[in-house]
């Protein structure tokens, strides 16, 4: 899974690159699915890593790698509620698909339409494209925020996006501090 959380600004490493059409290719396939709260109850893998007010989206492996994982992770809930089953019933079995395998389940879907998902409150920003993008770099293969921000700081600025002092833009959206490299 890859979280959008900020993790500190690092400089990017010189093996990441970002090829603009492999992103921006990534970019016009993701679905953008906002995170209800009845989508955090049906896919409780979500809940966790968009816990922190600086998350605006979590996306998870698409590709060939995202369907053998989505696989595993579907596989692996339902051994261990078969586990679990002697003492459960089969309630075993419910409880780790709801907790494991919908995220698998989403990863299975994901590999054949990129998926992210997006606080309710960010899917109504006019920066809604940058969060997106942002999540489409990482669904290229770009796992280290410090090289999907050096990317995007090559296409965006502050300025050129003018949030400098925009009311619009929550106080706690990690966005423009990310674009300054604080």
């Amino acid at each position: 899974m890859s979280a959008s959380k900020e993790t500190g600004g690092a400089a990017p490493t010189k093996g990441a690159k970002v090829k603009g059409q492999d992103w921006e290719s990534m970019a016009t396939r993701t679905k953008v699915v906002t995170l209800t709260p009845l989508v955090e109850a049906v896919i409780p893998s979500l809940v966790i890593p968009t816990a922190s007010k600086s998350t605006r989206a979590v996306s998870f492996q698409t590709g060939r790698l995202g369907f053998l994982l989505g696989v595993v992770l579907v596989l692996a809930s339902l051994l261990v509620g078969w586990l679990l089953s002697g003492a459960l019933g089969i309630l075993g079995y419910v409880i780790l698909f709801w907790l494991v395998g919908t995220g698998g389940v989403v990863m299975v879907l994901g590999s054949v339409k990129p998926l992210a998902f997006v606080k309710p409150i960010c899917t109504r920003c006019r920066l809604l494209p940058v969060i997106v993008e942002h999540e489409a770099i990482h669904l290229t293969g770009v796992a280290r925020e410090g090289d999907v921000w050096g990317s995007m700081r090559q296409r965006h600025s502050v300025e050129s996006l003018r949030l400098e002092g925009d009311p619009q833009i929550c106080p706690f959206c990690p966005i423009p501090k990310r674009l300054r490299g604080d």
